[in-house]
């Protein structure tokens, strides 16, 4: 069998080879080339700041999951805000490597459609297989199928960590329909996440006005520049106050690309660490880097204040979180298979049982024991350096899972500054909804810094 490069092949088309309906690699690449989304939305929400984050969320997470992804907007009107920012509609959708359009007529039947429409739909819409609206209030973030313009609740303050996890959830949906597993409801369905309170409805919570003052993020691949992309979003006051530490030790690769937001489609041979500085001090934050592993050695120094977003999934480094000194870290981990790809743990430090190991960070007993009996998956079986299950020598993953990830990281580090309860674990599955926690054991004095209202 002819098995490509992993360094260049896209690690989320690769989730369609567990089911076995494409025996090959040839066959399941060339499967995915195939499928598309159409993403439609109105000037409304391109006039404002948590649509603007919506809607290029959706375009840079669906052009990683899918073949094809038609973009029907308007081309004027500069984001304000994010990776892109004082870049046009027309702009961003070139750069991600969408087409931009001005109605679906040209867009397949069979392509799920995703609406991120505030006061008007595109016509066209009958028919369609798969229809999607994505909605936000406070801090919850909904989807529903069909088309549906009627704000889901009330007048509370948008949140755009809310918005961001909607455009999220949208594409996951979207790609769950045309993935079109055996028992799964994906696309058919209404998926709800309060950031507030995960796993209720009962409250949109206050104006999110406060984040923390100092960020490290340690691991700058799939997690690790999905925070970095939600952190773009958020309104600092004044951003140079901000610092951010970057650490990685790993160089782009061509495959980076369908996981990692910040990773162009064919990037230089560059540090991930220069890759996430790049964007981030071209918005005005205080970054710096340190480009070795993450051990036993490492502390963070007294008068550090920084809050640690981990997006590694190696064991070594998990060991090392509580001996660093942070005043806070949260771990984010994601599942280590096809099957459960979509399936998120957050854990923070301290905790109760933080000097503990936990159970989960002990040796896996086998590690090829997640994959399928599929001959695609017979040459290279082994793990990569972040822990995920490889499939013939590439890691399964999808931006989108990732970037939920990351707004429940930054939630769960923000929460308790705008008088809100944090949680020691956090377990969510996509695929099935269902959602688990821990309150938090401890209050975590973390120094915040003002954000703008939106």
């Amino acid at each position: 069998m002819n098995v490509p490069k992993a360094d260049a092949v896209n690690r989320t088309a690769l989730i369609g080879l567990h089911g076995g309906t494409h025996p090959t690699f040839e066959a399941v690449l060339a499967a995915h080339a195939a499928t598309g989304i159409a993403i439609a939305t109105d000037p409304q929400i391109c006039e404002r700041i948590t649509g603007q984050a919506a809607l290029c969320t959706a375009i840079a997470t669906a052009v990683r999951a899918f073949g094809n992804v038609v973009v029907v907007a308007e081309g004027r009107g500069a984001m304000t805000a994010g990776p892109h920012r004082s870049h046009t509609v027309a702009d961003v959708v070139g750069a991600e490597g969408a087409c931009l359009a001005s109605d679906l007529r040209d867009v397949p039947k069979h392509w799920p459609v995703l609406l991120i429409c505030a006061t008007e739909y595109p016509r066209d819409l009958a028919g369609r297989a798969i229809t999607l609206q994505v909605d936000w209030s406070g801090w919850t973030a909904r989807v529903y199928p069909g088309a549906r313009l009627e704000p889901a609740s009330g007048d509370s303050p948008e949140n755009l960590l809310a918005a961001i996890t909607a455009a999220a959830l949208g594409v996951h949906e979207a790609f769950g329909a045309v993935q079109a597993r055996p028992g799964s409801d994906a696309g058919h369905r209404p998926l709800n996440l309060n950031l507030w309170r995960p796993g209720t409805e009962s409250s949109d919570g206050p104006p999110f006005t406060f984040a923390p003052a100092s960020w490290w993020l340690v691991g700058l691949g799939h997690l690790g520049q999905a925070n970095a992309w939600v952190l773009s979003w958020l309104p600092y006051t004044d951003p140079a106050q901000i610092s951010v530490v970057l650490q990685d030790v790993d160089k782009a690769v061509e495959a980076n690309h369908s996981t990692g937001l910040l990773t162009p489609r064919l990037p230089a041979p560059t540090r991930k660490t220069r890759l996430v500085a790049e964007t981030l001090d071209r918005l005005g934050f205080d970054t710096s880097l340190i480009e070795r592993r993450l051990d036993q050695n490492t502390r963070a120094a007294q008068q550090d204040t920084h809050v640690a977003l981990l997006g590694v999934d190696n064991l070594a480094t998990r060991r090392a979180i509580s001996a660093v000194g942070w005043p806070l870290a949260i771990d984010a981990g994601l599942g280590s298979g096809a099957l459960d790809f979509n399936a998120i743990q957050i854990r923070r430090f301290p905790a109760a049982r933080a000097s503990q190991q936990v159970p989960a960070w002990a040796e896996p007993q086998s590690e090829n024991a997640e994959l399928p009996n599929n001959d695609a998956f017979e040459d290279l079986k082994q793990r990569d350096v972040c822990g995920a299950v490889e499939l013939a020598g590439t890691a399964v993953g999808a931006a989108f899972v990732g970037v939920v990830a990351a707004c429940l990281a930054i939630s769960e580090a923000s929460r308790e500054l705008v008088g809100g309860i944090g949680h020691d674990v956090l377990s969510l599955h996509l695929g099935s909804d269902d959602l688990s926690t821990a309150l938090a054991s401890s209050f975590v004095d973390v120094v915040p810094a003002r954000l703008s209202t939106v």
